[in-house]
């Protein structure tokens, strides 16, 4: 599983050039580290794009990692309209045979460097592969509009709402352009001769519920009615 912050977008409308760099530039991470050793070449890779917004007053409760994460990260100016800049990265699933995590971690460190920027774990031990991948499918492509802030859980406010599903609406058809896919290269089988199939993450789907697939929330107004 894998977690890698990309940078952060002034407004929404940044969040899509951010991850579609992001994700050219993992591909071509991956293809570096393949001409660099033929260890990479089953390496497949799936995740999806998340942002979080942040304000200048979130500064005061954040912890000292994630206040120099985000330092590393060139946070624009702050809004002069209170509204939010968002942290763009992704969440996933790396399959990776024959390097370790350590190995896949460094990697993409070298891609994006600094403190809590790039961040690689196995799965767990006492948990089947399958409730892994089901655990990280769903963290990735979770659907809270909503954050924890100083010990709390707070709800977004409806303009940060209105302007993130705004954009999402106009950037994406369903998950489709949240997400990064890279398979793993074919191999050829040395005893067999044969061409064994390469690692395919395309059977990897977010696992939706009800309210998931009804994707953007409805705003309301201070009367109660839709917005």
């Amino acid at each position: 599983m894998f977690t890698i912050m990309f940078g952060v977008a002034s407004e929404a409308d940044d969040i899509g050039p951010i991850w579609l760099k992001a994700k050219s530039d993992l591909r071509n991470r991956v293809n570096a580290m393949r001409r660099a050793s033929s260890r990479w070449d089953r390496v497949a890779l799936t995740g999806w794009v998340e942002a979080d917004p942040i304000v200048y007053d979130d500064m005061a409760v954040l912890g000292t990692q994630q206040r120099t994460m985000l330092a590393g990260l060139n946070t624009p100016c702050w809004r002069a309209d209170g509204g939010p800049a968002w942290v763009v990265h992704i969440h996933g699933v790396a399959y990776h045979p024959a390097i370790d995590w350590q190995a896949a971690q460094a990697a993409f460190a070298t891609q994006w460097p600094g403190e809590r920027r790039v961040h690689v774990q196995p799965f767990y031990a006492d948990k089947s592969v399958e409730a892994n991948i089901g655990g990280a499918v769903r963290y990735s492509t979770k659907y809270r509009a909503g954050r924890w802030m100083g010990g709390g859980f707070d709800f977004w406010p409806a303009p940060w709402m209105a302007e993130y599903y705004d954009w999402a609406d106009r950037f994406s058809q369903g998950w489709q352009s949240m997400r990064f896919r890279m398979s793993g290269k074919a191999m050829t089988d040395p005893c067999e001769k044969n061409n064994a199939s390469s690692v395919d993450v395309s059977y990897i789907e977010p696992m939706y519920t009800t309210s998931s697939l009804n994707s953007y929330p409805i705003l309301y107004t201070e009367g109660g009615r839709p917005a």
